[in-house]
């Protein structure tokens, strides 16, 4: 071994995807062509006869150009999505309903009584908010929103309930 060997030379390597050669075709092995074993040269690194096959009629002839990254940077697979993740409209819907239901509370401040002004849906409305702040994860919206509608159902039932009470005849009741 000479001082001059180079590390290749001295070792050999695992062969990489890209050294691979193709498979010679059985005339190009008889007549020993495109083996490229010649002095000093490694068997893996010799020319070949080998050309690649031309792209279908459908392909691109050449690949897309893409520039360089930055280090540090990362390539996304698509462009950004251009609106809002999915049920984020039913989600302010739902909030939308729920802040409508402050309605009944300024009623029945302006009818005079002021006891029921109380009475407001603050659950559905903070199920609500919190739906439009888990937009990430779908399941937590739609629970959200399922939720919203509840609370908003229910408390539009009591309204009622309390109206037909406070409107009621006073033998009926």
């Amino acid at each position: 071994m000479s001082g001059r060997e180079t590390m290749d030379e001295q070792w050999s390597r695992a062969p990489r995807y890209w050294d691979a050669r193709p498979a010679m075709e059985p005339q190009e092995q008889a007549d020993g062509n495109g083996s490229g074993a010649g002095p000093g040269s490694r068997p893996d690194t010799g020319p070949t006869a080998w050309t690649p096959a031309p792209p279908p009629s459908s392909a691109r002839p050449y690949p897309r150009f893409e520039p360089p990254l930055a280090p540090g940077s990362q390539r996304f697979p698509g462009p950004p999505p251009c609106g809002p993740p999915a049920r984020v409209g039913s989600a302010v819907a739902a909030l939308v309903g729920a802040i409508l239901t402050l309605a009944f509370p300024i009623v029945f401040l302006v009818i005079g009584e002021p006891l029921l002004f109380l009475l407001m849906n603050i659950p559905g409305i903070a199920f609500g908010v919190m739906g439009l702040t888990k937009i990430a994860d779908p399941a937590e919206v739609e629970r959200h929103i399922g939720y919203t509608w509840a609370c908003t159902l229910t408390y539009v039932a009591l309204v009622v309930i309390i109206v037909s009470l406070m409107f009621a005849p006073a033998g009926t009741a």
